[in-house]
């Protein structure tokens, strides 16, 4: 017979199911509530794209292979987008390249392209695959055939994938989203190296797929900052004329040269402060750990396919090929532009400090918007300390003028004796000349 104790507990597992459960006689056993239970049934899932193998040739003997996919459609500018680096001469590259995604809803297609990097025209596509993620909980291998045409299959695809389920704030998000990391692409031109007189002999330009622009700087380009009006240098820029076109034909193949792929490319991903300081900084702190890393500074141009910079210096060539409209690719409008340095602040205990500014004369961002220039970089670097000054702030224009002294003692000793990019078209048929044959193809 049973106690009344026994009755009572009974009585209680059947009010309360998810904390006491029966098992045979008068034995229980108490199953504790799970501290994170899944309040979603979507997924958060890191993707791996690990491989590609028997592609088909790009070139006359090899292919030189990168994987670009999409969360949604390839078309859309708001979809979520990912590339993987450039493997040289390969039928059968190892990218291992991770992408985490957030909020993904179940069945949702993961659209794949591969494609042959060509240096300086259009890239040619090698196939598509796609993947559905659905059922995918914990941790699976996925071979994906590669489509030529709807036909006829060439290559496979290996994709890793691990998902959980959406908890807390991811499960609150709205849409899919993620949380990178930002892939970029460090490009290198020993050209321009040599004629700036740099030790290393390279100037590098560099590209970061920042994520969440369009989130932070909306997807209207109006809303966006265009070209300086009151600027004289903007204006013959921007301007409908002979000499216009010229510029901008000179700022195109600039741009297209020093953003050009290469076996000298650098790949990766930037997750953490400390990733984008080893990027920008690793080399020139193993010279010299010392050195004020305030008087490096960056110039940049954020547009709708991420942020593009190089590093400014006081040498003509160097700055010239350094202005906001190069970087831009001649656009006639940017999300943001200016300058940055990025700095290990002893006032916090050392950590990467981003000082970025809206001080670019061709587009001059507006003071009121900063507060999105911050917020854009704190979406992609959480742990990166970000001040997102006005060009006219003190502390700015006190760094600025200490800067300055260093970069005309620098400027005694670099020349310019060379130009990269020939003469200026002089004649309206020259121009358009140049313009149509320039055969470069640039991302922007």
């Amino acid at each position: 017979m049973l106690s009344l104790s026994s009755i009572q507990r009974k009585v209680s597992a059947l009010i309360h199911p998810e904390k006491e459960a029966f098992t045979n006689g008068d034995s229980y056993v108490h199953t504790p509530t799970s501290p994170n239970p899944p309040s979603s049934n979507n997924w958060d899932i890191t993707i791996t794209i690990h491989s590609a193998t028997d592609l088909p040739r790009g070139d006359l003997l090899s292919s030189d292979p990168f994987l670009e996919a999409y969360i949604g459609a390839p078309e859309n500018k708001e979809s979520l987008s990912f590339v993987t680096g450039v493997k040289w001469a390969t039928l059968n590259p190892v990218w291992d390249a991770k992408w985490q995604l957030l909020n993904v809803t179940d069945g949702t297609v993961l659209e794949m392209f591969v494609k042959d990097k060509n240096k300086m025209m259009v890239d040619t596509d090698l196939g598509r695959a796609s993947l559905l993620l659905s059922n995918i909980e914990g941790t699976h291998e996925h071979v994906v055939d590669i489509w030529k045409s709807n036909t006829k299959k060439q290559g496979q695809i290996l994709v890793k994938t691990h998902a959980v389920h959406s908890v807390g704030k991811s499960a609150e998000l709205t849409k899919v989203s993620t949380s990178g990391p930002a892939r970029y692409s460090r490009h290198t031109s020993y050209a321009a190296g040599v004629l700036t007189r740099e030790e290393k002999m390279a100037f590098y330009t560099y590209r970061v797929r920042l994520y969440h622009l369009f989130d932070v700087f909306g997807t209207d380009a109006r809303f966006y900052q265009h070209w300086n009006t009151e600027y004289d240098a903007a204006k013959r820029i921007f301007g409908d004329n002979l000499e216009g076109l010229n510029i901008r034909n000179a700022l195109h193949s600039q741009h297209s040269y020093l953003y050009r792929h290469s076996q000298h490319s650098v790949y990766d991903g930037l997750s953490t402060a400390s990733d984008l300081g080893n990027l920008l900084h690793a080399d020139r702190l193993a010279k010299d750990p010392t050195q004020d890393l305030k008087m490096t500074v960056f110039t940049y141009s954020i547009v709708p396919r991420g942020l593009y910079f190089s590093e400014t210096g006081a040498a003509f060539f160097q700055d010239f090929m350094s202005k906001h409209a190069m970087h831009a690719n001649r656009s006639t409008e940017v999300m943001f532009s200016g300058e940055f340095r990025l700095i290990q602040d002893e006032r916090h205990n050392g950590q990467w400090h981003l000082l970025i500014d809206n001080n670019s004369g061709t587009y001059a961002p507006k003071k009121e918007d900063l507060h999105k220039l911050k917020e854009a970089f704190e979406r992609n670097f959480p742990d990166l300390i970000v001040s997102a000054l006005d060009r006219e702030d003190p502390y700015l224009k006190e760094i600025r003028a200490q800067t300055k002294a260093v970069e005309q003692d620098v400027a005694a000793h670099q020349t310019q004796p060379l130009t990269l990019f020939g003469d200026i078209e002089k004649t309206e048929e020259g121009v358009l000349h140049a313009h149509d044959h320039s055969g470069h193809a640039c991302e922007v």
